[in-house]
Formats: C-alpha cells, structure tokens, sequence
C-alpha cells in the first residue's frame, strides 16, 4: 500500500490502458462477475489496522472483520479493498503453504 506519486500515477495510468484497450477490442473477454483491486496494509496489526481506518475514512465506507480487517468500494462491477490481515491468520496460511507440493498423485 502506497501513495508514492510516481506508483500511483504508473497504476492509474495502467488502468486507463486497460480500460481503453478492452473498449477497443470489444472480442476480448473480461470478468463475467468483476474484479477487485486489493491493497494490503503492512506493518504489525495494529498499524494495518489503522491503515485500513485511513483508507475507510478516505473512500468513505466503514471497515470491519476479524481475521481479515477490510473497507471496500464499489465502483459498478469492480471494487476498491484495502485489508489488514492478523498475525494468526497468517501464521496459518504460510503453514498451509509449508505443504505445497510435498503431496503428489501417482
């Protein structure tokens, strides 16, 4: 998650390419059921915690959850997330990970 100028203007830029190019390429397909940009906060909980609060305030929708701490806004069939994940939840996905590619089929 950043604010840096040059990234956002790189990002921004990147989506109105997008966009223009699928106006321009009607054939080419896009999402049946939308999209989500997602921006994950960093740092120790509580400060993704209140990066998501910051965000909220900004696009204006409240934050909640649990394990995953999150504001959106929708913007027609694609919304803006910003989320903040627990240390816990974490700890467990990287466990579940640890696993990948220990079990093979024959």
């Amino acid at each position: 998650m950043t604010t840096d100028p040059t990234v956002r203007a790189e990002f921004i830029a990147g989506l109105r390419a997008l966009a223009r190019f699928l106006a321009d390429n009607p054939k080419v397909p896009v999402p049946s059921y939308g999209q989500d940009v997602t921006v994950n906060a960093r740092g120790n909980e509580d400060e993704q915690r209140a990066a998501v609060d910051r965000v909220a305030d900004l696009i204006g929708a409240p934050a909640s959850g649990g394990t995953h701490y999150c504001t959106a806004r929708d913007f027609g069939p694609i919304t803006y997330r910003a989320v903040a994940i627990n240390e816990q939840a974490m700890s467990e996905y990287e466990a579940v990970l640890s696993y990948h590619g220990a079990v093979t089929t024959a």
